[in-house]
């Protein structure tokens, strides 16, 4: 396990579908000072187990486009 730094902007908690994409986001938007951290392995947790369906037309163009992402 590496030495996690003493100070950074954001830390996120949690390896998961969410986490991992909360930490892409960022770093594509430039966010480098980001640490992702997960107890086990990536995409080992919970999020998985609470995924849901969601149907992609919604009431309005707006919302539709934003459950296609």
């Amino acid at each position: 396990m590496k030495k996690i730094p003493s100070a950074c902007k954001v830390v996120v908690i949690g390896g998961g579908v969410a986490g991992c994409s909360t930490a892409y986001h960022l770093a594509k938007f430039g966010w480098k000072d980001t640490i992702l951290l997960e107890r086990d392995q990536l995409t080992s947790g919970t999020t998985w187990h609470a995924a849901g369906l969601v149907s992609q037309l919604g009431p309005s163009a707006a919302v539709t486009k934003i459950r296609k992402y």
